[in-house]
């Protein structure tokens, strides 16, 4: 006999405020912790990519760091979120309410938020 349960859970709901404020820290932590040179590069990535494509995900900015010879790396890539939320605050992108998952092997099909390129022309 088998009892089984079924759970629905609600992700349509904002994120509490304590939750809020812990993702809050650990996204300015990774931020601190990673490799300024890799912040600086990472941060020029994401102009490169907004101006090839209209829309963008961080894996379209991962793409153009490793393309560059001697790539920089930080030690935690948990970096890539708040670095994506810099270049909307300084409007090189801007947020849509989509995402997609990972193509990258190593990501296992996480979701990435698709950001809209305010630097995108297709006359480019």
């Amino acid at each position: 006999m088998s009892n089984s349960v079924q759970y629905s859970l609600d992700f349509t709901q904002k994120v509490p405020p304590a939750a809020q404020e812990r993702i809050a820290a650990g996204m300015k932590q990774a931020d601190e912790n990673a490799d300024p040179k890799w912040r600086h590069i990472f941060d020029a990535c994401v102009l490169a990519a907004a101006k090839k494509k209209r829309e963008i995900t961080s894996d379209d900015v991962l793409a153009e760091v490793e393309a560059l010879p001697n790539a920089p790396s930080t030690h935690n890539l948990a970096a890539i979120g708040p670095a994506m939320k810099r270049a909307a605050q300084m409007g090189v992108i801007a947020r849509t309410d989509r995402f997609s998952r990972s193509a990258r092997p190593e990501k296992n099909g996480n979701l990435h938020a698709v950001w809209l390129s305010k630097f995108y022309s297709e006359s480019q």
